[in-house]
């Protein structure tokens, strides 16, 4: 097959030189716009961290522990293996791969963490990069689809400020998915021109996104391929051999370097057996009204749109979006009547065809009605109806459909056109995320809805899938397809002249505006109510004098620190250990080795079950007690030091109520 691009060199290198300018002047309004959009973070971006002190808290100690490890395996200082043994729940082994890894994010923040020693800055630097790239590869992605830049940038500005992410500002590695788009554009461009650039990019966006988060890794595995194919079999090029074989040492590369950051997973799965079981997957599956609950903080549909609140529940995409996403089908349909209309039907066929179509539309009717509203019953001139699942509309849509493709040329005709528009196919793999995002048990309103439990045979079936707990983040590859398929029809308006960029325009800024959460809640504490709050934590050149002191101890010295297993303290001492970096006992992740509960309920009752408590503590190996005196109410820290002091832990320094002990052993 020829190469589709004919221009001179000159004009290529002029046209890309252009393409970059647009691109390089696309991601710089996306920037202010995401500092605009994440207002006030950017005026603290060194001291404070976005929404809570929660998870990242714990995402900003992965990076830490991330960089560290990749200079000692750099210089030989350690080994892969020592990666994952990372120093929390001491001494349990494994302890990284409790949580996400976080190896791409590692590498991007790397450069910044060695100038700054200062993972509140890098944490964030890394957090606003996930919406500019986001909207970056959404923008190549759309503008590749469409041939239109403005509806490529507005796509962008859907997928990167998509309302969803508003309640995952604290779950770094969910807002990671800025690599998608770029690897399907990368696949997309290696179909389009047979080149290996862009193979060799998409590739490598492919596992920068696997590296960046377990959960896509998974979700998006089975669209990639999915999505090659039908790219492959819209350009004829099935029986092309070399592209299979590009394809194919592609994935075995993808594959190769994927493989490694898996095994650990294995490795603690079969020693603790750690998974989730069907029970909490199913407390974390949304319900599909989820796609019409917005989250709380958003300007507009904040208190509008709440028809099924829930934890990890509110997946709101925007209105401006879908509706624009229900154009793609409205101009598919279009394209794909005139295509029909060029064709002649054999006469004696055509009340066939018309009935044919009449029971298509009423089958498809019924599925819509059925998805939105539930069972239906009622009557037609005294004859009882009742539907109660998707079932026999299915089939009956099915049928009709092959029947009507067998009889007549004008429907073949129409839908070739019709399922060959791009926003036809973003519709197929929107609708494939959004069952899946319902989980093993989907439910509508609370109710049942029989026939999509497609999550399930995947949890059954596919390796890893009983290790996830929250489906419902497939709604971020939702996000994408619907921008995907907004494109055709902002690319439609494009092409409408002046007034037409006007529209896309103001498209776009009704999208920001609806999405707009701003001030974005920073520095929120969690606390359990039975300890005081623990203080907001500071970047580590400042961190308090406790954690400096030990840094400068031996490196085979323990630390313990008390309260132990309030999360607010926990997460506190986990980030800090990124200053001292000693083993901790404390820890905090997605998971908890096993005995980590026992040792926290025995260490919670310490004062009044003092046996079971300091042979907890002996058991744990720690050589040192950090006692933060501010976080306990009345009296009980006087009943914690005697507690300490009767077990002959020795008080070595008192750090402005931060009492650090010595455990003689």
């Amino acid at each position: 097959m020829a190469h589709p691009i004919t221009t001179s060199p000159h004009h290529q290198v002029t046209r890309f030189s252009s393409g970059a300018r647009v691109a390089a002047g696309a991601t710089l309004v996306y920037a202010l716009l995401t500092l605009v959009m994440t207002w006030p973070l950017a005026t603290g971006l060194a001291r404070v961290l976005p929404s809570d002190h929660g998870d990242n808290l714990l995402n900003a100690w992965i990076l830490g522990w991330g960089a560290e490890s990749l200079v000692g395996m750099l210089t030989g200082a350690s080994s892969f293996r020592d990666w994952w043994d990372a120093p929390i729940f001491h001494p349990s082994p494994l302890a990284l791969a409790y949580s996400e890894h976080l190896f791409a994010p590692v590498l991007q923040v790397l450069p910044v963490y060695l100038a700054t020693d200062n993972l509140i800055l890098g944490y964030n630097l890394l957090f606003l990069s996930t919406f500019v790239l986001s909207g970056l590869g959404t923008y190549l992605l759309v503008t590749d689809l469409t041939g239109s830049r403005a509806a490529g940038f507005v796509a962008g500005l859907f997928y990167a400020f998509v309302p969803y992410r508003i309640n995952q500002l604290s779950h770094l590695q969910i807002l990671s998915s800025q690599w998608m788009p770029f690897a399907l554009y990368g696949f997309r461009r290696y179909l389009a021109t047979r080149r290996w650039q862009p193979l060799a990019g998409g590739s490598a966006a492919l596992v920068m996104q696997h590296l960046s988060c377990g959960y896509y890794l998974l979700f998006f595995a089975p669209i990639v391929p999915a999505f090659v194919l039908a790219e492959m079999t819209r350009r004829g090029l099935l029986r092309d051999r070399r592209v299979w074989l590009s394809l194919a040492g592609a994935a075995a590369v993808v594959g190769a370097c994927t493989l490694p950051f898996l095994l650990p997973y294995t490795e603690l799965r079969a020693l603790d057996g750690f998974e989730r079981s069907i029970h909490e997957i199913r407390g974390f599956s949304p319900d599909l009204y989820g796609y019409l609950t917005a989250p709380s903080a958003l300007w507009f549909w904040g208190s509008r749109l709440q028809l099924a609140p829930k934890p990890e529940g509110d997946l709101f995409l925007g209105a401006v979006p879908m509706l624009l996403g229900l154009g793609a089908l409205a101009l598919a349909g279009a394209d794909a009547r005139r295509a029909a209309s060029t064709g002649a039907e054999e006469p004696r066929g055509r009340w066939i065809i018309r009935g044919l179509l009449a029971l298509a539309a009423l089958a498809a009717l019924a599925l819509v009605v059925l998805t939105v509203s539930g069972p239906v019953r009622g009557s037609v001139f005294g004859l009882s109806f009742r539907m109660t699942d998707g079932g026999r509309p299915l089939l009956l849509l099915a049928g009709a459909g092959a029947a009507l493709i067998a009889l007549s040329a004008r429907v073949r005709t129409g839908a070739r056109a019709f399922l060959g528009a791009p926003g036809v196919m973003a519709w197929a793999f929107l609708l494939f995320a959004v069952a899946m995002s319902l989980g093993p048990t989907p439910m509508r309103g609370g109710e049942r809805l029989v026939g999509l439990e497609i999550y399930a045979w995947f949890v059954d079936y596919v390796p890893g899938f009983d290790g996830l707990r929250v489906p419902g983040r497939y709604a971020m590859i939702a996000a994408l397809f619907l921008a995907m398929a907004a494109g055709a029809p902002l690319a439609w308006l494009a092409r409408r002249g002046r007034a037409g960029l006007v529209a896309v325009g103001v498209l776009g800024a009704l999208f920001l505006v609806e999405a707009a959460a701003m001030p974005i809640e920073i520095n929120r504490l969690w606390g359990s109510g039975r300890y005081r709050d623990a203080p907001v934590v500071l970047p580590g050149p400042e961190a308090p004098p406790v954690y400096r002191h030990l840094a400068g101890l031996p490196r085979d010295r323990v630390v313990l620190e008390l309260p132990f297993g309030d999360t607010g303290w926990d997460l506190r001492a986990v980030y800090y250990a990124s200053v001292h970096r000693l083993p901790l006992v404390n820890g905090y992740s997605g998971g908890f080795p096993e005995g980590y509960a026992q040792r926290m309920m025995t260490l919670a009752y310490l004062p009044t079950a003092p046996a079971p408590a300091w042979a907890s503590i002996l058991d744990s190996g720690a050589t040192h007690i950090v006692v933060h005196t501010q976080a306990y109410w009345g009296d009980r820290i006087d009943r914690v030091r005697a507690f300490l002091e009767a077990n002959g832990a020795v008080l070595e320094h008192d750090f402005d109520g931060d009492l650090l002990y010595r455990v003689d052993r």
